[in-house]
């Protein structure tokens, strides 16, 4: 009996790109003081908690600030903060966003980026940068008897690294991935499955296209002697 040869269709070494946008979550933060177990970090920990829960507070003093270190020098094109919703929101008026690589009077002295004069319970606001350039990102209310309260804190920018993490795959599969609307389809289902885990703030693209290779694995069968 001849060889028996099965078709496998592999899509081999498939490469795409996750590009983790905001910078903030790969950062450091800390503050002037701290209430209760409003940790500083809570505002850069993805989530858009509001409630107290989720969000960082300073105590009731002189010029509180809130420091986030990028780990390195970026070009900041914008600053986003949301505000907490459970009560307070004018807490935040006022709230300077300083960018540089000072940290002298604790980075209060760094270029303005922005003033928030008010933001509504519950919403997030965007501020641009216009590419700032620092390591440090403050936000500080100027005055006496003020609490900084922040629920979450984005910062979007280029730096000096490409923030990029290449993943290679291959895929046993029937479909054709060299269709560009089956690929886009897998990317759909990837971004599902990383939201799902908490993981937002990625842009996923292919980077080549897929190559197909046909593999012909060949089966040696022994005849069965009684056979004729």
């Amino acid at each position: 009996m001849p060889y028996l040869k099965r078709t496998i269709k592999e899509h081999k070494i498939i490469i795409f790109t996750i590009r983790f946008e905001n910078l903030a979550v790969a950062g450091a933060a800390i503050q002037s003081s701290t209430s209760a177990d409003w940790f500083a970090e809570k505002a850069i920990d993805r989530g858009l908690q509001q409630l107290y829960t989720g969000c960082s507070s300073t105590l009731n003093e002189t010029d509180p600030w809130w420091r986030l270190d990028l780990q390195d020098v970026y070009r900041v094109s914008k600053v986003v903060v949301t505000n907490r919703k459970d009560c307070c929101a004018e807490q935040i008026n006022g709230a300077e966003i300083r960018i540089g690589n000072s940290l002298e009077k604790n980075g209060i002295n760094n270029p303005i980026c922005a003033v928030i004069p008010a933001i509504p319970a519950g919403e997030s606001y965007s501020y641009s940068c216009d590419g700032m350039e620092g390591r440090y990102v403050n936000l500080i209310i100027p005055g006496d008897m003020k609490i900084l309260t922040l629920c979450e804190v984005k910062v979007y920018g280029e730096g000096p690294c490409l923030k990029r993490s290449f993943v290679k795959l291959l895929f046993h599969s029937s479909k054709d991935l060299t269709d560009s609307t089956i690929r886009e389809n897998v990317l759909k289902q990837l971004g599902s499955a990383l939201a799902d885990r908490g993981i937002t703030d990625v842009t996923l693209r292919w980077s080549q296209t897929p190559k197909q290779e046909v593999k012909q694995n060949a089966d040696k069968r022994r005849c069965d002697s009684s056979m004729q």
